[in-house]
């Protein structure tokens, strides 16, 4: 799920490479281009905040055309889930 935001995000499918910090409570997020260029940074209070700031900061940086491309394509629906005991 996070390379996929990460892809939406670019705009195209290059290989990206994540790297997750901490120090005491605060988390770091930073998205490395192939060339060891950041992409982007997010930081926060713990894993819950530092990947909210991520999903934020990935939604911002998609453009309104592919926002448009996204809103016409079918949500697929989800698999029944069967329960079996044993």
């Amino acid at each position: 799920m996070t390379f996929a935001l990460v892809e939406l995000a670019a705009g195209n499918d290059q290989e990206y490479r994540v790297d997750v910090g901490t120090r005491g409570e605060a988390a770091r997020i930073r998205v490395l281009e192939p060339t060891d260029d950041v992409m982007m940074t997010v930081y926060g209070k713990g894993y819950c905040e530092v990947g909210e700031q991520f999903v934020l900061s990935c939604l911002k940086r998609i453009t309104v055309q592919r926002l448009k491309e996204l809103h016409k394509t079918p949500l697929r629906k989800a698999a029944t889930l069967t329960l079996v005991k044993g």
